[in-house]
This record gives structure tokens, sequence and C-alpha cells, in this order.
């Protein structure tokens, strides 16, 4: 009984040293990660899977875990991940440019997603979100109004172009095909056809939106150039509830408080270019 009792205790000993240098141990207790899978000796555990889904949503995430078949499909995922790893780390795949590059920008990228997540988590109160709602809701209608328009490289020829398309009797579709240097006004003469909101860039809708049947306006500048608009028809749509549009009030308010926070950041910073 002796021996069976120190041999017990020397057992728990030395797991108990083992899980506290895996970070294991806490308050008097250790929990060990339950094994799923090993490949050449390197074992793949259930953190490992939990790591994995990390960033789906969580109710997808849930399902995946719980579901028997999927969490095995999710195994075999992981299986071929640490293969194809094993073979990298095999041909010194680690020791190139191209790799040392890529973990840096996925350094520089992850850092700059936990600040915005520290930043802007739980900020955003449901009174906050429904007045939000409140200012803005005819933003959230599935309004749609019908545009042509003009892209430009320059502010000046957007200028210039919109002195020429207000003119009378101006054929807009017409100068489209001379000066636009979108590559599908070959087929459509500048007509973006019937869109809400939501479909294009948001400088883009908003002046879009917010102009007459009839009107020329620009110049709007978004990522591809600047934009002359021509408003030629409007369908009005169904003004949702709040409740139906909920996550998008509140990602839009995270939106604009991180442009906001970047705004401030930049006010601070030395910027040469």
């Amino acid at each position: 009984m002796e021996r069976g009792a120190s041999s017990v205790k020397r057992t728990r000993v030395n797991v108990s040293k083992w899980a506290f240098g895996l970070g294991l141990i806490g308050f008097g207790h250790f929990t060990l990660a339950a094994t799923v899978a090993t490949v050449n000796g390197k074992i793949i555990t259930d953190d490992d899977l939990s790591r994995f889904v990390a960033n789906m949503p969580q109710v997808q995430k849930s399902v995946i875990l719980k579901d028997k078949g999927a969490k095995k499909q999710l195994i075999e995922n992981l299986i071929d991940q640490e293969v194809l790893s094993q073979e990298a780390s095999s041909k010194k795949i680690e020791d190139s440019k191209e790799y040392k590059d890529a973990v840096a920008a996925f350094k520089k990228q992850e850092l700059v997603n936990l600040l915005v997540q520290r930043q802007l988590n739980g900020r955003i109160t449901d009174e906050q979100a429904k007045s939000y709602f409140d200012k803005n809701k005819y933003d959230y209608s599935n309004d749609q109004v019908h545009a042509l328009h003009i892209l430009l490289e320059s502010e000046a020829e957007a200028k210039a172009v919109l002195d020429e398309a207000r003119k009378p009797m101006a054929d807009f579709q017409a100068i489209a095909d001379k000066r636009s240097k979108d590559p599908s006004v070959k087929n459509n003469h500048g007509d973006v056809g019937f869109f809400t909101r939501s479909q294009f860039d948001p400088a883009f809708s908003k002046v879009a939106f917010a102009a007459r049947i009839g009107d020329v306006v620009g110049p709007v500048k978004t990522l591809f150039g600047y934009h002359v608009i021509k408003v030629t028809e409007r369908k009005n749509g169904k003004l949702p509830t709040y409740e139906e549009v909920e996550q998008k009030v509140r990602a839009d308010m995270q939106r604009e408080m991180l442009q906001d926070y970047v705004t401030s950041l930049r006010k601070k910073s030395k910027i040469t270019e």
C-alpha cells in the first residue's frame, strides 16, 4: 500500500510539473487539452480546433464543434495543414524572404486587429445604436436610384467634364463614351443601372441618393478615381425597423468610430508623403 501510495504521489507530482510547464495549472487544478490526432509525432488537440474556428461567427462555431461530422472534417483539415506545414519546414521555407515578409505583414495586421477590437468592442450601447438609427433611418431603406457616371483620373478632369455635362442639351452618355476611364463604358455607355445605397462605394451612393432626377453632380472621389454622376430615375423602397438592421447599424457605427480614431492618431503623428 505504501509503495502504491508513493507511486501515485510521484505520478501526481510529475504530471503537475509537466502541466505547470505547459502553463495549464491554475488555482489548484489543471486541465489538459485532449489529443484529437497526431502527425509524425506532432500532437493536434481540441485547443487547436478551437483556435482554427476562432474567427467564425459564434453560432457557426458552436454548430461545427458540436456536430460529429463537421468536427471530423475540421480535424482532417488540421491534419492536412500540419502535413503541409511539416513539408514546408523540411524544405526550409521558413528561412525564405517571402515567408519572413509574410510573417511580418501578418504580425502588423494582427496588431492592428487586436487594437481595433480593444478600442471598439463593447462601446456601443443599445440606446446609442437606436439613436443612430433614428437619425439615419433613411440610409437603411432599400430605395434605389438609376444613375449614369463618368470616371476620370483627376479632380481637374472631373470638374471640366462636370461643366461639359451640365450644358443644355449635353449628351451625358456620348461624353461618357469619349471621356470615361471605366473599362465597362464600351458596353454600358456609363449606365450603372439601378442600385441601393449599400451596393456602391458609400461616397458615390451618398451623392447619388441626395441628387434629384436629372441632376448632374460631382466630382465624387472613390478608390477608383473621380466620378461625375447623373441620376435618371428613383424607386422608393421599404423603410426597415431597427431590429431588421441592428447589426448593420452597429457595424456602421464601429466604422465611423474607427475612422475618427484613425483621424485622431494621424493628427498626433508626423507624416510625410
